[in-house]
């Protein structure tokens, strides 16, 4: 029995150490390899940008009084036009009013005695510093009188301009303040559009006459859902920029369009066309991803990205790689619009690998 035993343990080792001598069987690799795609768009498509913008009255202006005083009447509403001189607002002007019939009655009690001392001056029976200070104290009288009948004009508010109203934030018997705005008016005509341009782009733009904004770039504006475009022209933009978007204010003008209906405050579009701003504005570009662009091979100098064809091959296309911007790296060489290109995993890939489409699979 102790012999049996010893044989059977004998034979259990040998038995392990056979199998662990084994070499396990690797997997195979597999022949061909997803990659994920990126299809090029028209030759320098990315040089074409668009603006969210806004649009604005060209002449506008807050109208209000230079005094406070309860309002007494309210004779416009939006959307009312009104004529130049024509009176929009006004307000208690009892007080006004008797300041000027007191200052009124000053000069003409100044005046009277004016005209005494100079017929005393003429016989001698008061100084000639008499009458000058008579004189001194109708000319203060006037000065008073004319400064309150000022006051009495700024009682009313009268449009400056031939216009539209906009608004009216006041209700009739309110208590208006100093420079409280009681009416918007618009000049029918002309348009702004405003938007704001990256530091990014203002930097790669030339300078025009000294200006920091020239004629390089052609304005094209939309207005909301429309795909007609209206040319604009620069009227104005800041110098300093914004200190949370880092964006400078432009001001675009154009006229009042006669086929679409436009009201401040609307929304727009302005696209810009860039190409006049690259370096080499003939040789077609893209923006490719940096994990796009390779530089193994036999010149390790020599960008190049794989384009993938029908076959289920990869490509070497060599490029010229231009500055990395918020859009990825400039790229421009041998390729066209309708190339699709490996996106990512450029410095894994060789022309002798089989490669098949990567597709999103849904929820993922």
């Amino acid at each position: 029995m102790p012999a049996t035993f010893i044989r059977l343990l004998l034979g259990l080792i040998a038995l392990s150490w056979l199998v662990g001598c084994e070499q396990p069987s690797e997997a195979p690799e597999s022949s061909v390899r997803p990659v994920k795609l990126m299809t090029l768009d028209a030759p320098n498509a990315s040089a074409l940008r668009q603006f969210p913008a806004r649009v604005e009255a060209t002449t506008r202006s807050n109208l209000s009084f230079r005094m406070a005083g309860e309002l007494l009447e309210l004779n416009v509403s939006p959307g009312q036009r009104v004529s130049e001189g024509e009176v929009i607002a006004r307000i208690d002007d009892r007080n006004v009013q008797s300041e000027l019939d007191s200052a009124r009655s000053r000069l003409a009690l100044a005046k009277a005695m004016l005209e005494r001392m100079r017929y005393t001056l003429d016989r001698g029976a008061v100084s000639q510093a008499q009458f000058d200070e008579a004189e001194s104290e109708w000319r203060a009288a006037r000065a008073t009188f004319e400064q309150a009948q000022e006051q009495v004009t700024h009682t009313q508010l009268r449009a400056p301009y031939d216009g539209v109203i906009a608004q009216v934030p006041v209700d009739n018997r309110q208590i208006v303040q100093v420079q409280q705005t009681v009416a918007v008016i618009q000049q029918p005509g002309q348009l702004d559009v405003v938007f704001h341009l990256p530091e990014q782009i203002i930097q790669r733009m030339p300078r025009s006459n000294g200006k920091p904004v020239g004629d390089a770039l052609a304005f094209e504006v939309r207005f909301g859902r429309s795909d007609t475009p209206y040319l604009a022209q620069l009227a104005s933009y800041t110098t300093q920029a914004s200190a949370q978007s880092l964006a400078y204010e432009i001001t675009l003008t154009l006229p009042q369009p006669d086929d679409i209906t436009l009201l401040d405050g609307m929304s727009a579009n302005v696209r810009l066309d860039l190409t006049a701003l690259q370096a080499d504005a003939t040789q077609p570009t893209w923006y490719f991803p940096a994990e796009a662009v390779s530089y193994a091979g036999d010149d390790p100098d020599q960008a190049r990205v794989w384009r993938y064809n029908d076959q289920g091959r990869l490509e070497a296309v060599p490029v010229d790689v231009g500055p990395l911007t918020s859009n990825g790296l400039q790229v421009s060489g041998g390729l066209s619009a309708g190339d699709r290109i490996v996106a990512v995993g450029a410095h894994r890939l060789t022309t002798d690998i089989q490669v098949t489409p990567w597709v999103k699979e849904r929820g993922l």
